[in-house]
C-alpha cells in the first residue's frame, strides 16, 4: 500500500514540476504565437506587426474597467508614441468583440486580437497567475519581450 501512495505522490510532483516549467518558460518564439482577428480568422502575432521596432502588447478582459483606464493612459503617454500598440483580449464566450472594438478602440491606431484559446500567459511564460491588464513590451530587432509592471 505504501508503494502505491509513494508512486501517486511521485506522479503528482512530476506533473507539478512539468507544468511549472511549461508555464514559466520564456524562451518561446513570439513569431509562432497565434490569436484571432474580429472575423475569427487565426493569425500569427507577427502578421499584425507594422514597421515600428517597439511593440506594446496589452492583454485585457474587455469588460474590465481597469483595463480600459490602463489602455487610455498608455495611448496618451508620449513616451510610447513610437510603439505599435496591440491589444489582445481574453476569449470570452458570447461576447460581441466587434461592438467592443467599434465603441472603444476603432478611433485609435491599434491592432486588436482575441485569445480564444487563452494561451497568452503560457505563450509569454508569465506563470500561472493572471493579472488584468497585463502589459508586455517587445523589441522586434532583438526578439526580446518582457512584462511591464
Amino acid at each position: 500500500m505504501k508503494k502505491y501512495i509513494i508512486g501517486i505522490v511521485i506522479v503528482i510532483i512530476s506533473f507539478i514540476i512539468v507544468q511549472t516549467f511549461r508555464f514559466n518558460y520564456n524562451g518561446r518564439d513570439i513569431n509562432e504565437f497565434k490569436f484571432y482577428d474580429l472575423n475569427h480568422t487565426e493569425l500569427k502575432l507577427q502578421e499584425v506587426f507594422d514597421s515600428k521596432n517597439n511593440k506594446l502588447i496589452l492583454y485585457i478582459i474587455p469588460d474590465c474597467e481597469s483595463c480600459t483606464v490602463k489602455f487610455q493612459s498608455i495611448i496618451r503617454d508620449k513616451k510610447y508614441s513610437n510603439y505599435q500598440f496591440i491589444i489582445i483580449s481574453v476569449g470570452l464566450k458570447n461576447f460581441d468583440f466587434k461592438k467592443f472594438y467599434n465603441k472603444n478602440l476603432s478611433m485609435y491606431n491599434v491592432s486588436f486580437l482575441i485569445d480564444f484559446n487563452n494561451t497568452f500567459y503560457r505563450d509569454f511564460g508569465l506563470g500561472f497567475t493572471e493579472e488584468f491588464p497585463t502589459l508586455v513590451s517587445y523589441s522586434y530587432s532583438n526578439g526580446i519581450f518582457k512584462k511591464i509592471n
